[in-house]
């Protein structure tokens, strides 16, 4: 991405997650560089800043927010699928589980592999699944043999 692009992402995950209340703002945490190395994401992320003006950065928040209203009635599809970028990266940077911790009292952090004790685990529950034939046609015989 180029600096220009970068500006218009940031500007927008601002306003897709503008923080308050001691959450930073999306943009500012470094979240579009983030997004800029998933991969998975490149698709959504390029349409959207297809679909912004090249002053996007520039606007206000009210013309921001009104831009992002008509680009998601555009593709609405593509919208979610940045919305689902920008909060898989928000909710996982560091900055913000601190928050998160310091708001809630508890350690914001997965259950796995750091964690909760788990029971032994018993063979026995696949007794059932085991006993079944099997429902895969075999790969070594001949279609229709």
């Amino acid at each position: 991405m180029s600096a220009a692009v970068d500006e218009r992402l940031e500007a927008a995950l601002n306003r897709l997650l503008p923080g308050g209340d001691g959450f930073p703002c999306a943009g500012d945490i470094g979240l579009a560089a983030w997004i800029d190395g998933q991969p998975r994401f490149a698709p959504a992320t390029g349409w959207l800043l297809d679909a912004l003006p090249g002053d996007f950065a520039q606007l206000s928040r009210d013309e921001q927010n009104a831009q992002l209203a008509t680009v998601e009635t555009q593709n609405a599809e593509c919208f979610g699928a940045v919305v689902v970028a920008a909060y898989s990266g928000y909710y996982t940077h560091a900055d913000v589980l601190a928050v998160v911790e310091a708001k809630c009292g508890y350690k914001a952090r997965p259950p796995q592999p750091g964690g909760y004790e788990l029971d032994a685990f018993d063979p026995a529950i696949l007794a059932v699944p085991r006993g079944r034939p099997p429902s895969y046609r075999d790969p070594n015989k001949e279609a229709g043999a």
